[in-house]
């Protein structure tokens, strides 16, 4: 374990700017704040950045444990955090899983009903007319 707290003491600008890239782009990556394609783009940052960070480690195998134990703090604190929130919820009383279920409200039909003549609900409007060039 000594030998592990003697890299982290030799770290250089470029490996802790690697390792704030991988961390950064991993809870990007996980998290729900961007879109499906950003997340995947993150996620391949992420892995780069890991794997550059391990590859100018010396040895890689330290910087591989770091880039793990990183990832393990991460999911441990998510997990804290989801149990928590589990435990300070305000909670209905009496309400089970299917109750709470049932007390959301229908949604709203799409497609308005039919117009009792037979005919359109809503009148059409008029076309624009084109711009004369």
């Amino acid at each position: 374990m000594t030998e592990l707290g003697d890299s982290l003491e030799r770290m250089n600008f470029m490996q802790l700017l690697l390792l704030f890239v991988f961390v950064t782009s991993y809870v990007l990556a996980i998290g729900a704040l961007v879109g499906g394609r950003a997340r995947m783009r993150f996620a391949l940052l992420a892995l780069a950045a890991a794997a550059g960070f391990a590859a100018m480690t010396d040895p890689w195998v330290h910087g591989a444990l770091l880039v793990a134990f990183v990832v393990a703090a991460l999911g441990g604190f998510v997990m804290l955090t989801w149990l928590l929130a589990r435990w300070l919820a305000p909670r209905q009383a009496g309400m089970s899983a299917t109750a709470v279920a049932e007390s959301v409200p229908t949604p709203l039909p799409a497609v308005a009903p039919p117009h009792p003549e037979g005919t359109a609900a809503a009148p059409k409007l008029p076309r624009r007319a084109r711009a004369a060039r």
